[in-house]
């Protein structure tokens, strides 16, 4: 019985590591400019993320028209403290209703974009350097524990508010 279990706990392994394996998703700032510890109305900072499929499969994942239950962003600062989510991103999350997504199937060698506002997610009160990094729930978000695949690293660079000379 032990070797039934650890032989489909190596199965599951397995196609999880070949999943992430022919998943690439990358991020990059879209129309960077000077940022500010503003409103996301005010001073948005927009994120482009690719979804990209490396592999020789079709790949297959949900997007949530709320892209909320789609991705997360993990924002540091110079002393690795995570910062806090957005109110709205918390509400959203634990409320029960119902998530509409549609089902994104790429071929070899496709790219699926979009652009979101990193402030929608994350609260940025202090002007610093932060570092962020976006991660993907090919399956929606259900829990922190949900399967997830992180983008690249990026440096953010928020400035003072400018005041009046």
């Amino acid at each position: 019985m032990k070797r039934l279990l650890v032989l489909i706990i190596a199965i599951f392994a397995v196609f999880a590591q070949s999943y992430a394996q022919d998943v690439e998703v990358t991020a990059q700032f879209f129309n960077k400019t000077m940022y500010y510890p503003e409103s996301s109305k005010e001073n948005p900072v927009y994120v482009h993320i690719t979804v990209a499929n490396r592999g020789t499969e079709t790949l297959r994942f949900k997007l949530a028209d709320d892209r909320m239950f789609s991705i997360d962003f993990k924002v540091f600062d110079a002393k690795n403290k995570e910062l806090p989510a957005t109110e709205d991103l918390i509400r959203k999350r634990t409320m029960q209703q119902t998530v509409y997504f549609r089902e994104i199937a790429l071929e070899s060698g496709e790219e699926y974009s979009f652009t979101e506002n990193l402030k929608d997610y994350v609260q940025i009160t202090q002007p610093s350097i932060y570092y962020m990094e976006v991660i993907f729930y090919p399956e929606l978000y259900k829990s922190k524990f949900s399967n997830s695949l992180v983008s690249n690293r990026m440096s953010l660079e928020i400035r003072p508010t400018p005041s009046a000379a």
